[in-house]
């Protein structure tokens, strides 16, 4: 069998480094910038009217499913649970067409919101209350 001819010009085709799960993951974290534009930008979107809300719902839902899959590769529960919540918020809002469901939805965004917050820093972690220590002194 004849050996396979490289197109005259050209070099050998460079080495591709070497990616591990972890730069993806971090790459993933970097993302999530983004996304809270994103997610902004359509909580705007319903706020002022500026697009139908079955569009803007239904774009909430694409956007959620997509974020809760990544969130579930790269092992992010709380963010996969709360992006979960939103596209099935933003689903029974198209599905059913009823205003009510709207306030689900925002609270379903602002749940997503926090998450959010927390993994790209934007926002301190939640306090947790601490027990105070047991003394060895004894009252009078």
């Amino acid at each position: 069998m004849p050996p396979i001819e490289q197109p005259k010009g050209r070099g050998p085709t460079p080495a591709v480094p070497d990616v591990t799960y972890e730069d993806v993951r971090q790459s993933f974290l970097i993302r999530l910038l983004g996304e809270k534009t994103r997610l902004a930008a359509l909580a705007d979107e319903l706020g002022c009217g500026a697009a139908t809300p079955a569009s803007t719902f239904g774009e909430l839902e694409g956007f959620a499913h997509r974020l809760r899959g990544a969130a579930a590769v790269f092992h992010y529960p709380e963010l996969r649970d709360a992006a979960k919540g939103l596209e099935i918020a933003a689903n029974a809002a198209v599905v059913e067409q009823n205003p009510a469901n709207e306030i689900c939805v925002q609270t379903a965004m602002r749940s997503l919101g926090i998450r959010l917050d927390c993994l790209t820093g934007s926002a301190p972690p939640p306090i947790v209350a601490i027990a105070p220590m047991p003394t060895n002194q004894t009252t009078i």
